[in-house]
Formats: structure tokens, sequence, C-alpha cells
């Protein structure tokens, strides 16, 4: 009887320890939701020889409506992760509209503006496709980022990026993707020679 005690009590103490181990393990995200598709296109005005710093343009956020419903700030979100895309690459970002480039972006959901759409518009679509039933339950979301030549007002650079969206469900887990998303668009654009660096 002593003996059954002793087990049942080991038993239990298994089963709370098993508990409170498993609740404190954060489920990794599907590799399938974490995929993204990225396209750029640089006209031929886009020399990266004169890039000094970047600021924003005038009304530089675009957010489309059911991005604006959600319980955070897209574009809290995005201005960030462009600053930090920015300052990887050694280039300063002004707030006065005097960089070498200006930055605008728009982005949406693909209910809201899907693949023909986005090519009507800017001329390039990045396409992500749904490769499992999960993925399908996702919304697509499709961030454009210009940069604009002041001077002439034109645009020298553009870049897509396409993901399925809702897949972090925190503040911190929404910003280090956004983040990473910024540096995967940003990556063709060369490291900012500083002095003495050859």
């Amino acid at each position: 009887m002593k003996l059954l005690k002793i087990i049942s009590k080991f038993y239990v103490l298994i089963v709370v320890a098993l508990t409170f181990s498993s609740s404190n393990v954060s489920a990794e995200p599907d590799p399938e939701l974490m995929r993204s598709s990225v396209v750029i296109v640089a006209y031929p005005e886009f020399a990266s020889s004169t890039l000094k710093s970047f600021s924003w343009a005038k009304n530089h956020a675009g957010i489309s409506e059911g991005l604006q419903k959600t319980d955070f700030s897209v574009k809290t979100l995005i201005d960030e992760a462009i600053k930090q895309a920015i300052k990887q690459k050694s280039y300063a970002f002004t707030d006065n509209n005097k960089g070498s480039l200006l930055i605008q972006y728009h982005v949406s959901l693909a209910s809201e503006l899907n693949d023909t759409a986005l090519t009507l518009k800017y001329g390039l679509s990045p396409g992500l496709r749904a490769n499992s039933a999960k993925a399908k339950e996702h919304e697509r979301g499709t961030l454009v980022v210009d940069m604009i030549e002041p001077a002439s007002a034109k645009v020298v650079w553009r870049g897509a990026v396409e993901v399925f969206t809702g897949v972090e469900d925190s503040q911190s887990g929404r910003q280090k993707r956004v983040n990473g998303l910024l540096l995967e668009l940003f990556s063709g654009i060369p490291v900012q020679k500083t002095a003495g660096s050859k």
C-alpha cells in the first residue's frame, strides 16, 4: 500500500512536470507559412554610387483598409523595419525629406489588391502561392516599397514582398519577421562605403 502511494505521487509529479514544460515550449511556425516571395526592379536612373541617405516621401505610408483594422500599428512595424534595414546598409535615415532617395510604400491584403491588380498598378507581383491547406487558411499580404529620386520625383527602385499574414501572435514576433523581410527586400542594395573602406 505504501509503495502504491509513492508510485501515485511520483506519477502526479511527472504529469505536472510534463504539463508545465510543454506549456512553456512555443511551437515553431509552419515553414510553409514563413515563406515569402520577393521581386525587385531597379531602373536605369538608380545609381547606388550616389546614395548617401534616405528619408520618407510625403505621405509615405499607404496602409489598406483591411490592415488599418488590426489591433497593432502596421505603419509602426514597417517604418521601424525600413529604418533598421537602411541602417544595416550603413546609410543615414533622416526625417527631413532631404535624403538622396525618398521612400514610400503601400501594403495591402490579397483580398483588397490581388496579383492582377498589383501588376496593373505597380508593374510587378511577387506571386506567392499556397502549397498546403494550412497556408490557404491564411490571407496573403503584399508590401510594395518605392525609392524616389527627389529632383525628378521618379521611382528609380521598386521592390515587393508577399507573405502569409497572421502567423505571429506577438508584437515582438511580428517586428522580428517584418525586419527580416525588409532586410531580404533590400539585400541587393550595396552597403555604403565609408571613408577608408575599399
